[in-house]
């Protein structure tokens, strides 16, 4: 079994699925080829884990529509997915749930591998417009 670090979202099938902090998966399940970062061993001390502690929550203004400023999250605990860490099926499941900003990311690195992989960079336009597509999805409809 693997427990969930974090909470995240992918889109499979143009639909989203959800993975919350502490929640677990069996193994062999297939979001560990792709996020494996995002999960770990659970502990096994005999004692019921302990709640999932949140992020600290932004703190709201005192004044009614005054602007704040938000804080993105820190890079030390972003791991970004690595090409050149995985197999091309991997890549490949990686990028059919990016958005087209983390594609892009994502091939940019391959490209500039050592050996980049014929496959995944001949795939960069479809893979492109796919991640664009699941992207407007995500934002709903044109008004």
């Amino acid at each position: 079994m693997q427990r969930c670090t974090e909470s995240f979202i992918i889109w499979r099938d143009g639909a989203p699925v959800a993975f919350t902090a502490g929640q677990l998966i069996d193994d062999k399940h297939p979001i560990l080829k792709t996020h494996r970062h995002l999960f770990a061993e659970p502990q096994t001390t005999g004692h019921p884990a302990p709640p999932a502690r949140l992020r600290a929550t932004e703190q709201a203004t005192d004044d009614p529509g005054a602007a704040r400023t938000l804080t993105p999250p820190s890079s030390e605990t972003a791991s970004a997915f690595d090409p050149s860490e995985h197999n091309a099926k991997e890549v490949f499941a990686y990028l059919d749930t990016a958005s087209e900003a983390e594609a892009q990311r994502v091939l940019d690195a391959e490209a500039a591998a050592d050996s980049p992989r014929a496959g995944i960079t001949k795939a960069r336009d479809k893979v492109l417009a796919d991640a664009r597509e699941r992207d407007e999805q995500a934002a709903g409809p044109a008004e």
